[in-house]
């Protein structure tokens, strides 16, 4: 019997990319949403800072390292004993994300602690088993490398939309909105749970590289990912540095749509490329630094297609793939906790060399591409479109976010919002170190930080220890964040690095600002003050300074130099104050050498000379200042009851003779 044409039943009823847009969109959700957790994590560590630098380490080691606990238990839990996830291992945990995000955040105090360090463990896993089950297929590691960069930009994109300042820190209904969001967007592609479609086909084998995803998302997180890193490196308003990534990462993505191998000489020069980058991004500042992490965000996706494909594939068995887990765990935290530690406990060589070295360990991984069952070469026929359409659409949600997020994350730091000059010639000043934004009970509340200045009403604010960008902090842009909110203009300068540092805010213009690096003595943190000068109402210019000296009580004589330098750097001329957290109590040498070159504290004049300012929640110590030449102190106190920072801010109200 003749059977025509139209009774045979085609090879295959599926287009060629079936099922890609749902796999990569479930890999960009939960890379966002593991970003957002992976930032969150500073700030819960830093919470164990308090009982010191071993402990903090060894929480964060236990808490990433329980990546491989994770995994093998859904491994387990869903049947999945070979070590190769199925759609169902991944969406059963999506789901028990999205509840453990929602819960926490609810909470506060220690059960935020010990909920959040579990959770982010938890969400370390469920990435790392999702790129297992998308990369072990035929075009596999290019959809998850493309999963894996568009979630950086969107992550990227939900920052500028928040101002840096993240969802989980918020009570309000914004952070509540973002949070479902974020919770249950990886469960949109719940399809891939079930078997036999396009979306649920099976792995079939696991990446032998998966531990390179841990190092990976550690560089996103400090420099590819970070919108803040970027403007406090580069000098470029937050709103654009985070339009400038996401555009960058919509280039890897899309070069990542072509389905064609790329030769040798490519894979090499984007491992090359991957690494300057990183350096550059490092060592150099300005537009060099915004040209490096635009490169790195274009070419990282090339390098990880190398690193999920599959020339051997690794071992089965459930705990070779908690193992593997467990490194890719480590990886996402040891170059930040490294990087960090270097400012408590100085490393032999610039911290900068960590995360370079990381680069050069992911680069090394993707220098070999081979796929599961592809052919090293492929037919014209069997090539997929070179566009997928449905794919590229994913590129959207994180330009989307950008720009809309992008007015209130461009505040000028020039003063061109603001008048020229005070309101009055009477001035309120506020001194306060912020501790990166940090609270001793754990947690970001810079909504707090923001109502307590607004509550003084101050002209001039003089901060220190503000962040922009350190996962610790949990890379806010603190500087932005509260210029914008309290509608002042920030100058702000580095002194650890271009992320941490003093900053001045006003409500008028801000003019001669000048930035004096201090001598780093002992060490091991390095400090700088930063001058400008504001105008009063009658045309009368007063001299302001933020500084922050040396931390160990056993440095006095580090802090004398500092305050040495200073003064040679900023000779009075005029009225002038001075403020910050000079870790010196009351009669220790630094005041006397203050008091001797003719500066009068406010709190000693005018205010309570008991007051005490650090801790905040159980002051022990003065150690915070506000001192002026050639003005009037009216009134001064120590704002008590806010837990915000560490620190207790100091207000002072002065006029000029």
């Amino acid at each position: 019997m003749t059977i025509s044409t139209d009774d045979r039943a085609p090879a295959t009823t599926r287009p060629p990319d079936d099922g890609t847009p749902t796999r990569v969109w479930l890999l960009a959700a939960l890379a966002t949403a593991t970003l957002e957790l992976v930032r969150a994590s500073g700030p819960l560590l830093d919470h164990a800072f308090a009982s010191g630098v071993v402990t903090a380490g060894v929480s964060a080691l236990v808490t990433y390292g329980a990546t491989g606990v994770v995994v093998a238990v859904l491994l387990l839990a869903t049947g999945a004993r070979g070590g190769v996830p199925s759609g169902r291992t991944v969406v059963v945990g999506a789901a028990v994300l999205a509840v453990l995000r929602l819960v926490l955040q609810g909470l506060d105090g220690d059960a935020r602690y010990w909920l959040g360090l579990a959770t982010v463990a938890w969400a370390c896993g469920v990435l790392v088993l999702a790129v297992a089950f998308v990369a072990g297929r035929v075009q596999g590691p290019r959809q998850a490398a493309l999963g894996l960069v568009l979630g950086a930009g969107l992550s990227v994109g939900v920052q500028v939309l928040l101002g840096s300042w993240d969802a989980l820190w918020r009570s309000s209904w914004v952070g509540w909105a973002v949070a479902l969001l974020v919770a249950l967007a990886p469960l949109a592609a719940f399809r891939v749970a079930r078997p036999g479609t396009g979306a649920g086909e099976p792995a079939t084998v696991r990446p032998r590289r998966l531990w390179a995803l841990g190092l990976y998302v550690g560089l996103a997180a400090m420099i590819g990912a970070n919108p803040a890193f970027l403007a406090s490196q580069s000098g470029v308003a937050l709103g654009w540095a985070g339009v400038a990534i996401v555009v960058a990462t919509g280039a890897g993505g899309w070069l990542l749509l072509r389905p064609d191998r790329w030769s040798g000489s490519v894979r090499v020069g984007a491992a090359v490329l991957l690494v300057g980058a990183v350096a550059a991004a490092m060592l150099t500042t300005g537009w060099a630094a915004l040209a490096a992490v635009v490169v790195l965000d274009v070419v990282v996706g090339i390098v990880l297609v190398g690193t999920l494909s599959i020339r051997r594939p690794a071992p089965l068995g459930t705990w070779r793939a908690a193992g593997a887990a467990t490194l890719a765990g480590l990886g996402v935290i040891l170059p930040v906790l490294v990087y960090m530690i270097d400012y408590d406990v100085p490393l032999p060589v610039d911290n900068a060399i960590v995360p370079i070295l990381a680069a050069v360990v992911v680069a090394s991984t993707g220098l070999r591409h081979r796929a599961p069952g592809e052919p090293a070469e492929r037919t014209p026929d069997e090539r997929q479109p070179a566009r997928v359409r449905s794919v590229r659409l994913l590129l959207v949600p994180a330009a989307a976010l950008a720009l809309v997020g992008l007015a209130p994350s461009t505040t000028s730091t020039h003063g061109s919002d603001v008048p020229d000059r005070a309101a009055g010639d009477e001035l309120t000043v506020v001194g306060w170190n912020l501790h990166y934004g940090v609270s001793p009970l754990g947690g970001v509340d810079l909504e707090v930080v923001a109502a307590t200045i607004e509550a003084a009403d101050p002209d001039v604010v003089l901060l220190q220890e503000v962040e922009r960008g350190w996962v610790f902090g949990g890379g806010a842009d603190m500087a932005t964040w509260l210029g914008h909110r309290l509608g002042m203009t920030v100058e702000f300068a580095p002194a650890a690095d271009h992320q941490f540092g003093n900053a001045i805010l006003a409500r008028s213009a801000l003019t001669d600002v000048a930035m004096h690096p201090l001598p780093y003595g002992a060490g091991p943190q390095g400090r700088s003050a930063l001058s400008a000068t504001v105008t009063t109402a009658a045309g009368e210019p007063v001299r302001v300074t933020s500084v922050h000296l040396q931390h160990r009580a056993e440095n006095t004589p580090t802090r004398l130099d500092q305050l040495d330098a200073l003064l040679a750097a900023e000779p009075v001329t005029g009225p002038s104050v001075l403020a910050g957290d000079l870790n010196a109590e009351p009669g220790w040498p630094e005041i006397t050498l203050l008091e001797d070159a003719g500066w009068v504290s406010a709190v000693d004049a005018v205010g309570d000379p008991d007051a005490l300012t650090s801790p905040s929640v159980d002051p022990e110590q003065r150690i915070d200042w506000v001192f002026g030449q050639q003005v009037t102190f009216t009134q001064a106190t120590v704002v008590t009851g806010v837990t915000a920072s560490d620190h207790l801010p100091v207000v002072a109200h002065l006029t000029l003779p």
